[in-house]
């Protein structure tokens, strides 16, 4: 079952992208913005300027953003040995990004001095790439469920208990090129606005833990 999630492996010649439904737009919220940038009072008390600026720049972001969505499906003997993965019977790899647009605009805001406008529009770009994880973990946690199975937590390489190393066996899987995101040496991914993670399977309902099934 699980319809739009295929079974993938290393050695195929050709990636396949799995399409996740339509995303939802990305909604930022100005309290939000305002408490990463330090501000602890209420939004009515800060300087207009600088909610103007922030509402400048959530204007310009929704323009940057381009959602993608990559996954697959493993089987169980597909599966490393490893903690990770333990209890699951099925588990899909998911690589999300907002693409490269805003994050090559908030970095030539930067160097043009623009130092508030370039931190702001940074920030709401890791909100987005958050905000469309979150959707691809509730989208894969619903197939699962269709499919008589029980989803496990979104998980993530360099999260307590999978080494950032992790990225190499997800990259392995996922044909995370077909959306424009690629893997370093040292396990970072560019467009840096970009997120991986796993959702295990089981055919119980997983623990209530930090790592899930």
């Amino acid at each position: 079952m699980l319809p739009r999630l295929q079974r993938a492996r290393p050695e195929d010649k050709v990636p396949r992208l799995i399409e996740c439904p339509p995303l939802l737009p990305v909604v930022f919220q100005e309290k939000r913005v305002l408490l990463r940038l330090g501000y602890r009072k209420r939004a009515a008390d800060v300087d207009p300027a600088v909610r103007a600026l922030i509402r400048e720049e959530t204007s310009r972001a929704g323009g940057l953003i381009r959602q993608r969505v990559a996954a697959v499906l493993l089987e169980k003997a597909e599966l490393p040995d490893d903690p990770v993965f333990r209890g699951a019977i099925r588990s899909a790899l998911c690589v999300c990004t907002i693409g490269p647009e805003l994050e090559a605009a908030a970095g030539r805001l930067m160097s043009e001095g623009e130092l508030l406008r370039g931190l702001v529009l940074d920030w709401l770009g890791s909100e987005a790439v958050a905000g469309i994880s979150r959707q691809a973990g509730a989208w894969l946690a619903r197939e699962g469920r269709d499919a008589g199975l029980w989803p496990g937590k979104m998980f993530a390489p360099g999260n307590r208990g999978w080494d950032v190393s992790g990225q190499k066996f997800v990259f392995a899987y996922v044909p995370a090129a077909t959306i424009g995101v690629s893997l370093s040496a040292s396990f970072m991914m560019t467009p840096r606005k970009s997120f991986s993670f796993r959702v295990n399977y089981g055919v119980d309902k997983p623990p209530t833990t930090r790592q899930g099934l």
